[in-house]
């Protein structure tokens, strides 16, 4: 919600696409830079603590540009400071999280729970954002703002009645940067893993910055205003929603290669038909295929990780998969500038067409990928 709210804003105050990619790439620089640090803390210490931490301080920043909205005094610099902020407490959020799953489930429980909470992750990055559309008619950017406030209050809440989580590196010598380095180390030695997490990248890096600039398409393509940008990415949320769950329901479903690779494929055609689009009819239908597509692709390639990964390397391993959120924001800053200089439909588009061929790459080249169960 918060994302949709700031980058109204942001458009609202600067009417630049390239400020739009500014103030993503804020939060992506310290997830990109500092990841695997916060993934080896999450080794480290109990997790449950480790998130309710972070998420105060979320909370917190978060209430200081809602005041700063209210008050008139907001300027782009602030909204740059705070996701800059909330880009490094989510170093820690992301990682703990993924962690503690197989902590809170039986073995035989983990692929259904991690599909589970795959798909919640995916839908909050979807749906969330489609009721911040709608909500910024009637209540305004900052009742959005402060709306976010309280469910951080209802989070924290509830994450304080988890069970605290066990470190799972227990008496640990080591420093942090050498666990650091024995991460670095499980991955070289793991090539499927690396595909695997290289599949998780790109399609962010050039595939979802479609929804950061949702905004302009709102405006300068479709001309449908803020409450129209509510619909589009409701559609994308009706279409996350059956997408995710749908994997979801699938359990060990053993042709997990092929399911990943044919939902690939389907996601950079979507995008790539919503990108040359003028119809917002056509847009609304488009974008359900779009969301279920992109959901069930990252809900499945974020299960064959979490379930591949070992216990004492998951935190580690998640937290390079955490990088995809580093890189959705710092992939909507070229992509902006794209967008700023010749237009959203060709900056998205082909966006689309790259996502395409890379997924075409690794169907032909790696059939190791297509063979995953």
């Amino acid at each position: 919600m918060q994302v949709v709210a700031r980058g109204w804003l942001v458009y609202e105050m600067t009417g630049s696409p390239f400020a739009l990619g500014m103030v993503s790439a804020a939060f992506g620089v310290p997830l990109l830079l500092f990841s695997l640090y916060g993934g080896t803390i999450a080794d480290r210490v109990p997790k449950r603590n480790l998130i309710m931490f972070s998420q105060i301080a979320n909370g917190s920043f978060t209430l200081i540009i809602a005041v700063l909205i209210t008050t008139g005094y907001i300027e782009l610099w602030h909204l740059i400071a705070a996701a800059a902020a909330s880009g490094v407490t989510f170093i820690f959020i992301a990682p703990g999280r993924m962690a503690l799953i197989p902590e809170l489930v039986a073995p035989r429980e983990l692929l259904n729970a991690i599909a589970l909470s795959s798909s919640g992750t995916n839908l909050t990055r979807v749906i969330a954002p489609a009721i911040a559309g709608g909500l910024m008619a009637i209540i305004g950017i900052a009742g959005v703002y402060y709306l976010v406030v309280f469910f951080y209050i209802v989070s924290i809440t509830f994450i304080s009645l988890l069970p605290a989580g066990e470190a799972a590196i227990r008496g640990v010598k080591t420093s942090v940067w050498a666990g650091i380095a024995e991460g670095v180390s499980y991955l070289r030695h793991s090539p499927v893993m690396t595909l695997l997490l290289m599949m998780a990248f790109v399609p962010i890096v050039f595939g979802m910055p479609y929804q950061n600039l949702m905004p302009v398409f709102a405006v300068d393509v479709l001309d449908v205003g803020e409450t129209g940008l509510g619909l589009l990415m409701s559609m994308t949320g009706i279409g996350a929603l059956m997408g995710s769950l749908g994997v979801a329901s699938l359990g060990d479903f053993r042709r997990k290669g092929l399911l990943l690779i044919a939902l690939g494929l389907a996601f950079g055609i979507a995008l790539a038909v919503f990108g040359i689009s003028h119809s917002y009819a056509f847009s609304l239908f488009i974008l359900i295929a779009v969301g279920l597509a992109n959901a069930g692709y990252m809900t499945l390639n974020n299960t064959i990780i979490q379930s591949s990964a070992p216990h004492e390397m998951r935190g580690r391993v998640m937290a390079i998969f955490m990088v995809t959120f580093a890189l959705m924001p710092l992939g909507t800053l070229p992509i902006g500038a794209v967008a700023e200089a010749v237009g959203p439909t060709f900056a998205v588009t082909g966006g689309a067409l790259i996502v395409l061929l890379f997924i075409l790459a690794i169907a032909i080249v790696r059939p190791a990928v297509r063979r995953l169960e």
